[in-house]
């Protein structure tokens, strides 16, 4: 009989072991999906596109310091469990090399089972392949838990009673102290004297129950490994290697983390170094949670996530990053463990086939029912990644789009166009038709273009001066930028006539002009609405995120000064997502949900852009705290998916993009369209022909 089980038991251990890892890998993306849903219905997206290029884009010398540093961390995790092995068994001796491999392993698989049990496989191989006992496996774990605890509650600590530290951080900070103190003390109780009076608790019962007696043994000896370490006196040499291990992991975590926030393609948190280790140490709490995801994905991102929401920044940003930042330590993790694995097989003789299930019945039932909670969540899963492929098939945002082709001018000369033709004006706008994104302009008389700009860079938001003589427009500080990161940009001032720019700002977006051309207002850095003066050169910060009842972490995205009052028109994103006109006493009057909102030039009311269109958008007008807004323009199709609307300086007519129904502003191929305002929506004339990207387009009519 024993002969005919036992070449069962490594099937039965693959199947089980297949069905835990299913069962985990569909709560990881039930969570995953629940999060990214959330986002998703607060306006943010996060999508597979930004996940890869954000890695693709993190340069690899700091993947490099990563994996030095964290090699560095082993060292002294293996330091520090030989120094707890030594003083727990004095007589026992185990190679550095043996205790490095061990160590690397454990790296691997501690988030492997829920509540960090992967540390168990450390226990065991140290039994297996080094003979070290199962007491002392356990002690040297429990030790070093006891360790982590304290400098982790140390630290909060510090944390909260930092003189700058804001009320969110110390609000959260010492609270967590205190309950890590008293898991702390809990410990230490339980380790000491509570194992040993447990175990004489059960003395009288050995006679009786050899489960009892053989448990009563092992607790006795692990309260004696665990009292040759208290009297070895390592506690000080303990706690500085800790201290190491620690300085040492949110160090690298947090230059990988600053490394992939700061890449093109995402909106960099504007969050201190402290923050960003409050955050990720929220994140190591999520994955310790007794919740049983794969790797611990889910609970990660949740848990540095909601730091960062109390904190006010941007969720999408901070989900994506954490999410980033978890994939590439867990792949260096894997890397380093798999390979300590295969080494531990070559040199040590160790056997880690061990009875994993004592009772056939209980694994049976176990796999019936993981089977059944596995299925679901592995379709969901299955689900998710084919809605997020999907999105990145039709949203390659940060990725510079193809330049795409001209294609058949079906203008036709209707009364629209003729009348269209005949305005002495312009049109300016971006475009990548020569290959990345230039400023375009259309004489509105005979259609013919001319690029204004041939730089690599991209460019974007032209907009006309009030007489018509220079634009403005926004330059980005590497070759390719996704209009969706509103940071890497300067703004530049181009002379019509001469054909010469100069810089006006440095990390500048979407310029606009004061109404006597006199001054330039801007957003930079997404969080700030800035005044130039053209002629003296100085600047004014005239509102910002955190001040004026502007939440910290919004984006001031398209802000749009009142010429009369001083109100500022503008979409939030990032900690809330309304658009909002601003007083200048700081008084905030939402408007609605969607983007793109500017005054109208003489301020006789607000327009944007918003969902309820044709095909999904729509151009609305409400006049400021009068009445519902007013559905304005919604073009018919194929192209009825509006973006961009300006008016032009006397208000006759509406320049705007629109798609015949994709999304992304730099990618989509948007047309451009010219409407005289007050006319039927179908007289809106196509100004442009070319499968490229068209986006931002401003007109001038003399």
């Amino acid at each position: 009989m024993k002969n005919t089980l036992m070449p069962q038991r490594p099937a039965m251990m693959i199947s089980q072991t297949l069905v835990r890892l299913a069962f985990s890998a569909s709560l990881s993306f039930a969570i995953l999906a629940i999060l990214l849903h959330w986002l998703a219905r607060s306006g943010d997206d996060v999508n597979l596109a930004m996940l890869y290029q954000a890695l693709s884009d993190t340069p690899a010398r700091v993947f490099t310091l990563y994996a030095l540093l964290m090699a560095v961390n082993t060292v002294l995790r293996t330091l520090r469990y030989r120094l707890i092995l030594v003083a727990s068994n004095g007589l026992h001796r185990v190679s550095f090399f043996s205790l490095f491999i061990v160590t690397g392993v454990r790296n691997m698989v501690v988030d492997l089972l829920p509540a960090r049990l992967g540390e168990l496989v450390f226990v065991t191989m140290l039994k297996k392949g080094c003979g070290v006992p199962l007491p002392t496996g356990l002690a040297i774990l429990a030790i070093s838990f006891l360790l982590d605890i304290f400098m982790l509650a140390l630290l909060l600590l510090i944390i909260g009673l930092l003189p700058f530290a804001t009320p969110v951080l110390r609000h959260g900070s010492l609270p967590a102290a205190l309950l890590l103190t008293l898991m702390l003390i809990a410990g230490v109780v339980v380790l000491w004297p509570g194992l040993r009076l447990l175990a004489d608790r059960m003395r009288p019962w050995e006679q009786h129950n050899r489960i009892f007696a053989a448990l009563a043994r092992f607790l006795l000896a692990l309260s004696d490994t665990l009292l040759h370490c208290r009297q070895g006196r390592i506690l000080g040499r303990a706690l500085l290697l800790t201290a190491g291990i620690r300085v040492l992991k949110y160090g690298a975590l947090y230059l990988l983390f600053d490394a992939v926030a700061a890449t093109p393609g995402l909106a960099t948190i504007p969050a201190d170094f402290i923050d960003v280790i409050v955050a990720l140490v929220a994140s190591e709490a999520g994955a310790s949670l007794p919740l049983p995801t794969l790797m611990s994905f889910g609970t990660y991102e949740a848990g540095g996530a909601a730091v960062f929401a109390l904190l006010g920044f941007p969720m999408a940003t901070a989900v994506i990053t954490l999410l980033c930042v978890h994939i590439a330590s867990q792949v260096l993790d894997y890397l380093v463990g798999c390979t300590c694995l295969a080494l531990f097989f070559l040199t040590h003789t160790g056997n880690l086939n061990s009875v994993v299930a004592t009772n056939q019945r209980l694994a049976s039932k176990w796999k019936k029912l993981g089977k059944f909670l596995a299925v679901p969540g592995l379709l969901l899963g299955i689900a998710l990644v084919a809605s997020q492929l999907d999105r990145v098939r039709s949203a390659h945002s940060q990725v510079p789009p193809p330049m795409g082709q001209a294609i058949r001018d079906v203008t036709g000369t209707g009364t629209a166009t003729t009348a269209i033709s005949r305005l002495n004006g312009w049109v300016v706008w971006s475009s990548n038709r020569f290959g990345n994104h230039d400023i375009l302009k259309m004489n509105l008389a005979d259609r013919s273009i001319r690029r204004l700009t041939e730089h690599p860079h991209a460019e974007s938001f032209p907009r006309i001066s009030p007489d018509g003589r220079k634009i403005v427009f926004a330059r980005s500080r590497q070759p390719w930028v996704s209009l969706r990161n509103p940071i890497p940009w300067d703004v530049y001032l181009l002379d019509l006539e001469s054909g010469s720019e100069r810089l006006l700002a440095e990390f500048g977006n979407v310029p606009t002009w004061s109404t006597d051309g006199s001054l330039v207002y801007f957003q930079r850095r997404g969080s700030e609405f800035v005044q130039k003066n053209l002629a003296s050169g100085v600047e004014q910060v005239l509102f910002k995120a955190g001040a004026k009842n502007i939440p910290s972490g919004v984006e001031l995205q398209t802000p749009s000064l009142s010429a009369f009052s001083g109100r500022l028109a503008s979409t939030w994103r990032g900690s809330r997502r309304i658009t909002a006109i601003i007083e200048p006493d700081g008084t905030v009057k939402v408007i609605g949900k969607g983007c793109q909102l500017a005054w109208a030039p003489d301020d006789a009311f607000v327009y944007w852009v918003d969902r309820g269109g044709l095909m999904k958008n729509r151009v609305y007008r409400q006049v400021p705290g009068s009445g519902e807004p007013k559905a304005w323009l919604d073009l018919p199709a194929p192209y009825s998916h509006e973006y961009f609307p300006k008016l032009s300086s006397d208000g006759r007519y509406l320049v705007l993009g629109a798609s015949a129904g994709g999304h992304e502003h730099d990618v989509a191929d948007y047309e451009i369209f010219l409407w005289s305002v007050e006319s039927p929506s179908e007289t809106a004339v196509r100004l442009t022909f070319h499968s490229g990207n068209d986006n931002w387009p401003d007109v001038f009519v003399e």
